[in-house]
């Protein structure tokens, strides 16, 4: 039962990753990249309502500080990383995005040295040097595949990176001073990362664009986006009542990754070649010494 949870979660990422390609074809700026996420968010916040009036029933409702805060936090974060991950995404090879997003894992790391002051081991000294290694690798793959990179594109792979790492940081805080629901967590998270992203459309701007028509072009998309999270992280959390930790990350990530390099080949056309096989061992090998 629980590797099936774990292929129905892969599934459902790698149909996210899919729509996401998708709709980075027709978005050029934050603002339209912000534009279509509102209404993105906009269900997810009612699919983590009912999921939070289920579970308040169940245990009862109970509201802090830290579930205010830290869900405000991931709410931002999750904002920039969405926005910035459809425009790298558009400006670069898909796997190039995908192992990229793996450097986040730093960033939390880092965090966790400056807040909780937990020493780095010299394993996740190698892994840094690792994934270093394995983006640069990508990057020049990624630049046989879609052309040069440009300076736009590397800050937004950068700024990915960070906010997705941040974003992960943000439940990490979340489990260790709040007594709340994860269910409460997630609305927040939602509800802020909504707000965040409608300012960004709202902010005056010279980027013109017809909204009805760029919706209606997306919300197909959007709305299977948002099915997906939410089938994703539920069958995974429901994978480690069956298995360990040890058992779901190494094979979500490895699964995740192989399903990347295969709908990247079949429905973008990046072909898989020596240097992004070796970039995509040294991403899993990486990761895998972080944990």
């Amino acid at each position: 039962m629980g590797y099936f949870c774990i292929l129905i979660s892969l599934l459902a990422g790698a149909t996210k990753g899919f729509m996401g390609k998708k709709i980075s074809s027709t978005v050029s700026s934050y603002r339209q990249a912000a534009f279509i996420n509102v209404f993105r968010m906009f269900i997810c916040v009612g699919v983590s309502g009912v999921s939070f009036m289920f579970e308040s029933l169940q245990s009862g409702l109970y509201i802090d500080e830290g579930v205010i805060i830290y869900g405000a936090l991931s709410g931002i974060t999750l904002s920039f990383f969405i926005i910035t991950w459809l425009l790298a995404v558009r400006n670069g090879a898909f796997m190039l995005v995908s192992v990229s997003q793996m450097f986040g894992t730093v960033i939390t790391l880092l965090c966790s040295f400056f807040v909780f002051r937990k020493p780095l081991e010299s394993k996740q000294l190698l892994a840094v040097a690792l994934l270093v290694v394995a983006v640069l690798i990508m990057v020049s793959y990624s630049s046989g595949v879609k052309g040069k990179l440009s300076v736009f594109g590397i800050v937004m792979l950068v700024l990915c990176g960070l906010s997705g790492g941040i974003n992960d940081f943000s439940m990490k805080l979340f489990r260790e001073f709040s007594e709340a629901n994860i269910s409460m967590f997630n609305l927040i998270s939602y509800i802020f990362s909504m707000v965040v992203l409608a300012v960004a459309v709202a902010l005056p701007s010279e980027d013109k664009f017809n909204k009805r028509e760029l919706l209606k072009s997306d919300l197909l998309a959007v709305i299977i986006m948002s099915v997906c999270l939410f089938v994703h992280s539920y069958f995974k959390a429901m994978a480690n009542d069956y298995l360990s930790v040890a058992q779901v990350y190494p094979i979500s990530q490895a699964g995740g990754l192989i399903l990347s390099a295969l709908m990247s080949s079949v429905f973008f056309n990046e072909k898989i070649t020596f240097r992004c096989v070796v970039g995509l061992i040294l991403a899993f090998i990486a990761v895998l010494l972080l944990k």
